[in-house]
């Protein structure tokens, strides 16, 4: 361990050759300033917040019975909660968040972790409850947010799990539909290699049931400007077969597809008043850290 290293500004490559998941968390947060917090999650406190519609499943007794004499509306009553807000980090587990680039110190999917980690971190440091849900195609680890012994379990996961399978967010995310499960905030980090149109639906149904949500979209430096010298071949991770290419002959036409899918996680984050906050590999984790934390401030303004 590095003597005083107390300090966000490590490179992410230096904390995954030094350190465990437990020991990068604490380093990333350690640098940064924690206050007290108004909880984005609606619980049932004295303080009236707004309505949502009813879905299947939830309790009967938080009905506007109000409302629903003078308009026939289901509709259901939430409240602000001042604590124990249940935080459910859905890392992207699949086969492309294997990718490690030239230029990175690290894969997609260690990145993930680590900034997974520094948010399990300092949510249960708050006194909150964190869980973790590990996805691909299918939900492949999951721990319900808790408290006691949940760090050393989240860190554990991650570290024991090996990128495989395809991106589905929408089979590997239905088990936080679930009516039994407490809603809450839900982070999901991922490449969202995905049609928009899916990861968008994907959103609708977890509002839906009640769940804020923020994305965090990570990306290799590869992936984000195609800047590969000389002739490549491009080995599809996730089954879809290998290219030879001259990237520069595409590099103009892949940062135009890039920016359109972009633009799309933007606008369902935005249409929706969630947080988005996009990433790089390279990039010192307490800063993609703290744009999702204002992030998720800021859209409940």
């Amino acid at each position: 361990m590095l003597r005083g290293a107390a300090s966000p500004l490590i490179s992410p490559a230096e904390l995954a050759r030094l350190h465990g998941l437990e020991v990068a968390a604490k380093i990333v947060v350690d640098g940064m300033q924690n206050g007290a917090h108004r909880s984005r999650h609606k619980g049932h406190s004295v303080d009236f917040a707004d309505h949502r519609a009813y879905v299947p499943g939830d309790d009967l007794r938080h009905l506007d019975w109000k409302v629903l004499g003078r308009s026939d509306r289901l509709v259901l009553k939430r409240y602000e909660a001042e604590t124990d807000l249940g935080c459910t980090l859905a890392v992207d587990g699949s086969a492309s968040m294997g990718y490690q680039g030239s230029r990175a110190g690290l894969t997609k999917f260690r990145y993930a972790s680590m900034l997974a980690a520094s948010l399990a971190y300092l949510v249960l440091g708050q006194q909150d409850r964190a869980g973790l849900l590990l996805f691909d195609a299918a939900a492949a680890v999951e721990h319900k947010p808790a408290r006691q012994g949940q760090f050393e379990r989240i860190c554990r996961a991650l570290e024991a799990h090996k990128p495989a399978g395809l991106t589905d967010p929408a089979k590997g995310l239905e088990h936080l539909l679930a009516p039994t499960l407490r809603r809450g905030l839900v982070v999901v980090v991922s490449d969202f290699l995905a049609d928009p149109e899916v990861i968008g639906q994907t959103v609708n149904r977890l509002t839906g049931r009640g769940h804020d949500c923020a994305l965090v979209w990570v990306l290799d430096h590869d992936e984000a400007d195609l800047a590969v010298p000389n002739v490549t071949r491009f080995e599809g991770l996730e089954g879809d077969g290998n290219v030879v290419i001259e990237p520069r002959a595409l590099r103009a036409a892949y940062a135009a597809e890039v920016a359109a899918h972009r633009l799309e996680l933007q606008k369902i984050c935005r249409s929706r008043r969630l947080a988005f906050v996009e990433c790089l590999t390279d990039e010192a984790l307490h800063v993609p850290l703290n744009r999702l934390l204002v992030a998720l401030h800021a859209d409940r303004r």
